[in-house]
């Protein structure tokens, strides 16, 4: 096996960009949403059976996968929709659907009675004095066998994703292995910036083809690297 100066077995670069290599991009990046509300519904169901600590963090995971899943198939202003190139199995089309109404309605804004707060006074049985007046939020999770059918749904769209992915990664290593050496060794890596925490800043909005990102370091972090 041929290894490169520093022992590693494998040189590690960038693919040029290009069309097939912003649409692996941007397939590659549904993959990572679908993975992530994936690993969070197994995590959710497994608090659902074993009755465990995990319990208690169940349906917020299902809120978890639920954005994630969103991310995917919702509008957003640097990629287009997975379901532009994977569509929704017809068996799926309510759950789908659902999920969505879900996220809208109760996971990314309160307006539906899934989540609804009362007003309640708390008062002396034998007197009547007031003691307190309180804000109950009710919350209603995702029955069970909707959280698997999401589950199901998830696995269908990996497995129909895998499938328009695998055509542009042939494409992309046909391209790579027609350039010389001299040419994968003078890409360009990604640039990686690094900041403190408290310059981390939300607002921003990356290319379709990426040059690099920004790593923020806590003062804990560093002293923990340092020592």
């Amino acid at each position: 096996m041929e290894h490169t100066e520093d022992g590693q077995p494998f040189l590690i670069v960038p693919v040029g960009d290009s069309a097939d290599s912003r649409l692996f991009i941007e397939l590659s990046s549904y993959g990572s949403d679908l993975a992530e509300a994936r690993h969070a519904l197994h995590l959710a169901i497994r608090g659902f059976e074993e009755e465990s600590d995990l319990a208690d963090a169940s349906r917020h995971l299902v809120g978890l996968a639920v954005v994630a899943y969103c991310r995917a198939v919702l509008h957003s202003n640097v990629r287009g929709r997975l379901t532009d190139h994977v569509a929704v199995p017809d068996g799926f089309v309510r759950v789908h659907d659902l999920v969505k109404t879900y996220r809208n309605a109760t996971v990314a804004h309160s307006q539906s009675e899934l989540a609804v707060t009362y007003a309640v006074g708390v008062l002396e049985t034998d007197t009547l004095r007031v003691r307190d007046v309180t804000g109950p939020t009710v919350l209603v999770p995702l029955p069970n066998r909707v959280v698997r059918d999401f589950l199901e749904l998830i696995d269908v769209m990996e497995r129909r994703l895998d499938l328009i992915i695998e055509p542009v990664r042939h494409r992309l290593m046909k391209k790579l292995g027609e350039l010389d050496r001299r040419r994968v060794e003078a890409a360009v890596r990604p640039e990686i910036t690094e900041k403190w925490a408290h310059e981390f800043n939300p607002r921003t909005k990356r290319p379709r083809y990426p040059s690099g990102h920004t790593l923020y370091w806590d003062v804990a972090d560093y002293e923990a690297v340092d020592e």
